[in-house]
């Protein structure tokens, strides 16, 4: 007997497992999996077109705030910080938000004026299911 002619067992078991694929021995996946995965999919999808606005809105706010405090005028005067805001806000057509209720401005001893973000959004998910997104980011000073 030669080396070739010897199969090993090794080789009997490989040349089986071959046999067994073909397309009558194979199956896709199976309804329940397919469902699953689509519920998967349609809840993430929801959860990231909720998520989304929220956070594309708190970056505009987050990017007002640094604007007004890297301006050292608007930092001395909250009046005219306050009408700063406001039109900053209509411009970028922040309709549901008003600079009170989303960004406070406390006078610190040492470094001026402080602004700060801080607000949270509620939004429905789904029926009795709410999501909460909170907001809370120093954004800077007059002694900048």
């Amino acid at each position: 007997m030669t080396y070739a002619s010897r199969v090993t067992r090794t080789e009997l078991h490989r040349r089986s497992q071959m046999a067994n694929r073909s397309p009558k021995n194979q199956r896709g996946m199976s309804f329940l999996t397919i469902l699953i995965i689509t519920m998967v999919v349609v809840f993430l999808s929801m959860f990231a077109f909720k998520v989304g606005p929220h956070y594309m809105e708190y970056m505009t706010v987050k990017n007002i705030a640094e604007d007004a405090a890297a301006n050292p005028d608007l930092m001395r005067s909250k009046s005219k910080m306050n009408e700063y805001l406001i039109r900053a806000y209509r411009t970028n057509s922040l309709w549901e938000l008003t600079p009170k209720e989303t960004i406070t401005m406390v006078k610190d001893g040492k470094k001026g004026m402080v602004l700060t973000v801080n607000y949270e959004k509620r939004a429905n998910l789904l029926y009795n299911i709410d999501l909460v997104t909170r907001f809370n980011t120093p954004v800077g000073t007059g002694n900048q």
